[in-house]
């Protein structure tokens, strides 16, 4: 093609035909132009195709791992719900029922309320994406929005976390005077019945279950924003339009 159009310049100017030529030389730069413009355009098709598939590639990660998430929150919330529901029975017997409240009923309230877990998210997809500076490829805004999120959404939950923690740490220490673990090895209850009145008088355990009742209350609320907000990750990536 090349040669073909050399051929016609190398014509027209030995015809000595100079407007001819000039017209020439203007249709020939014309189509040299939009070639390049096809092969910019075309360039442009493949590398939008091959961020659509990496995209594609980076969404299926990102859903499963907040299928894997929703798991976790499930386990950490009925986890969290039977706690608080453990410690606040025990508190409300000890203030109104103690004279009814039997050895058996310390020994399994007692350890059902000691229990703590945190919330182990999968977050190997998330943390590529945001630590590797790909999030512009997510070309969904909302979804790029919630994702930049993540992170901050997870902090409050881990401050609760910890308060959790050391209250369980505090609670099960303070406590532990009133209880013989090993007698479970012989089929004994471990709850010691000649301290029951210390037990049932001690204010500051009580105390210890009103805040792990208020923590464990306010972590299942998170837990469960938290699980929205995947639930509406998950909706955005099935449902990119919306």
């Amino acid at each position: 093609m090349i040669k073909f159009f050399r051929r016609i310049r190398q014509s027209i100017i030995m015809e000595n035909k100079t407007s001819k030529y000039f017209k020439y030389a203007i249709g020939e730069i014309i189509l040299v132009v939009i070639g390049i413009l096809i092969a910019l355009q075309i360039n442009n098709w493949n590398e939008n195709r091959k961020l659509n598939i990496k995209e594609g590639i980076y969404l299926k990660g990102l859903k499963a791992d907040f299928e894997q998430s929703k798991v976790a929150l499930t386990r950490v919330i009925k986890k969290t719900a039977r706690v608080a529901k453990l410690v606040d029975t025990l508190g409300g017997m000890i203030k109104n029922h103690a004279d009814a409240l039997t050895i058996v009923q310390i020994d399994s309230l007692s350890a059902g309320s000691t229990g703590f877990t945190v919330f182990m998210p999968s977050e190997g997809v998330i943390n590529d994406i945001i630590g590797s500076g790909k999030l512009d490829m997510i070309t969904n805004e909302e979804l790029r929005k919630k994702i930049a999120s993540w992170e901050a959404d997870l902090r409050m939950i881990r401050e609760y976390e910890t308060i959790g923690k050391q209250l369980s740490d505090d609670y099960n220490n303070h406590t532990s005077k009133y209880f013989d673990m090993i007698n479970g090895k012989y089929l004994k209850n471990a709850f010691l019945d000649h301290k029951r009145l210390e037990f049932l008088n001690d204010h500051v355990m009580t105390n210890y279950m009103a805040m792990i009742f208020g923590n464990s209350m306010m972590l299942n609320e998170l837990y469960k924003e938290k699980s929205i907000a995947i639930d509406s990750m998950i909706l955005l990536i099935d449902n990119p339009k919306l």
